[in-house]
């Protein structure tokens, strides 16, 4: 019994003084305390920030533009041909949607439009052979006489401007309307430069 017992002491004995001879092997030391640790001896993978992805910020993309010919009317109520810059490419369309705004407050002095601030551009087909078909609301046709004649032949020059359109049709509210020429004279044919050139200053 007492054999036994003997035994298993000098086997426990040995087995600490094996565990104490493995950690100081192994370099491990033995701190009663942490301590600080110099950061040239941390892995370098262990200095990089951790917790969420970091987010970079995309280059500022600039939109191209192009510019576009308006027709605004100086005090006398002569056509003026005025530069506005539009995303590109430039078309009819955004020449027109451009003239319904008006001149800017700096040209508010000297120019001047026909055209209602009401007035909508409700829909453009073409160009087809030159030809584009204009659909603006009927507030375009609010102010009466030399007025209108402005208002309509700010549109015609707008749009003819363009490269590819020669004519324009005009439709008021979806429907084929009958609209002044220059001289004062209806018609719901196309129209184009000459059909206003009475507004042209010299």
């Amino acid at each position: 019994m007492s054999r036994r017992t003997g035994g298993g002491a000098r086997f426990l004995l040995g087995l600490g003084t094996a565990l104490a001879l493995l950690s100081a092997a192994c370099g491990v030391p033995n701190d009663s305390q942490p301590r600080e640790i110099n950061a040239q001896n941390v892995p370098f993978g262990l200095l990089a920030p951790t917790g969420g992805a970091t987010s970079t910020t995309a280059p500022a993309v600039f939109a191209p533009m192009s510019q576009v010919t308006i027709y605004l009317a100086d005090v006398e109520g002569n056509l003026v041909p005025v530069q506005r810059e539009v995303q590109a490419p430039g078309t009819v369309r955004k020449s027109l949607e451009v003239l319904l705004r008006g001149p800017t407050t700096e040209e508010a002095d000297t120019l001047r439009t026909a055209i209602t601030s009401t007035t909508k551009l409700l829909h453009i087909s073409g160009p087809e052979d030159g030809l584009i078909t204009v659909d603006l609301s009927h507030q375009l046709l609010d102010v009466t006489g030399r007025q209108q004649i402005l208002a309509l032949a700010q549109v015609v020059y707008t749009a003819t401007s363009r490269r590819n359109v020669e004519r324009v049709l005009f439709r008021v509210d979806g429907e084929p309307k009958e609209v002044p020429t220059g001289n004062g004279t209806l018609t719901a044919s196309p129209l184009d430069r000459l059909s206003y050139s009475e507004l042209i200053g010299n």
